[in-house]
């Protein structure tokens, strides 16, 4: 093993001991790539990511750095098959730009860079799947010296790694903020996120109104069709939900049959609006010709009242607003 290799190597060990400890993928990734050219200072490194739901592979740009720029990525993505890559496993996919027509919008990067070939080392989980691939770029087509191929297979463990610890972070952080039934923000994450629209409102004096929603007659309908029907119910009004849900609106489940919406509007006129659209869209629905209705209740402040009122107080107000309107059987 040359000393080249050996100081690559304890310098991948470094940023393995600082996983548990950095949080952001973009940092190791660029770490890698950074260290990878130091060690082969002849070429440059490009890193692709494989988004598994659009079964796509991506460039990864690190917007923080400055010298991980579009000028590295020789590669299409859009010309990198999924299959191909598999099939390789843990083999160097060596390319050639300059005669291979999926490279032609990139050869005047080529031309600029005076790179002409590229090898690649496929990205694996521990479980042998795909995530991505490191891409070494070279001016001139000579085979992968040996130094270079455990250089290149050293780095995308390091990246492997990383990416499937982001991985594991991204599904505890879901786990932790949504509701398990039907995919909506739990009471943490609304609690969160109101504390975040109390800002905005602030800074722009503005209002916030807040929507507490509670299905009519929900354990009857439990009780008789069943609990199956009741989870329908509740995945019913999620959905709903959500298509009201967007940069200042968000929505949550906070337990039970219990629904709650904040949003955040500029006007009275803009509040009432907005009252409108929830109670147009959440009032009532049908599942299998069964009608179900739910009471909503609503409360609107303007920022300079808010200083002195905590959220529990806010969410109570709309709460016994709705209590209000279920027990006289009207609208918001």
């Amino acid at each position: 093993m040359s000393a080249e290799l050996i100081t690559a190597y304890r310098s991948f060990n470094k940023i393995l001991k600082r996983l548990p400890v950095d949080k952001s993928l973009a940092d190791m990734l660029s770490q890698v790539i950074e260290l990878t050219e130091e060690t082969f200072n002849s070429r440059q490194t490009s890193i692709f990511l494989y988004d598994d739901n659009e079964k796509k592979f991506t460039p990864f740009i690190n917007k923080d750095s400055h010298s991980i720029c579009n000028e590295r990525f020789m590669v299409n993505p859009a010309q990198i098959h999924f299959e191909h890559i598999c099939a390789k496993n843990k083999l160097i996919i060596s390319e050639n730009i300059t005669s291979t027509n999926e490279y032609r919008e990139y050869y005047s990067l080529k031309t600029i860079n005076n790179f002409n070939f590229c090898y690649g080392q496929p990205i694996l989980s521990s479980q042998n799947k795909i995530l991505g691939i490191i891409y070494s770029h070279c001016p001139h087509h000579s085979s992968m010296t040996d130094n270079e191929c455990e250089l290149l297979d050293m780095a995308a463990t390091v990246c492997s790694i990383s990416i499937e610890k982001n991985i594991k972070e991204q599904e505890l952080d879901y786990l932790a903020s949504y509701d398990f039934l039907t995919n909506i923000w739990n009471r943490r994450a609304f609690y969160h996120q109101i504390n975040q629209a109390i800002i905005n409102i602030k800074r722009k004096n503005e209002y916030l109104i807040i929507f507490y929603l509670d299905i009519n007659k929900f354990k009857m309908i439990n009780d008789k069709y069943g609990h199956h029907f009741g989870d329908r119910i509740l995945k019913k009004y999620a959905s709903k939900l959500r298509k009201i849900s967007n940069d200042t609106t968000g929505v949550a489940r906070l337990g039970g049959d219990e629904f709650i919406v904040y949003s955040e509007v500029s006007t009275l006129v803009d509040a009432n609006i907005k009252k409108r659209e929830v109670l147009s869209e959440l009032q009532q629905i049908e599942i299998d010709g069964v009608s179900i209705t739910a009471s909503i209740g609503s409360y609107c402040i303007h920022s300079k009242n808010i200083n002195n009122t905590n959220i529990d107080s806010l969410i109570h107000n709309a709460d016994m607003s709705m209590y209000s309107n279920k027990h006289l059987s009207r609208p918001c």
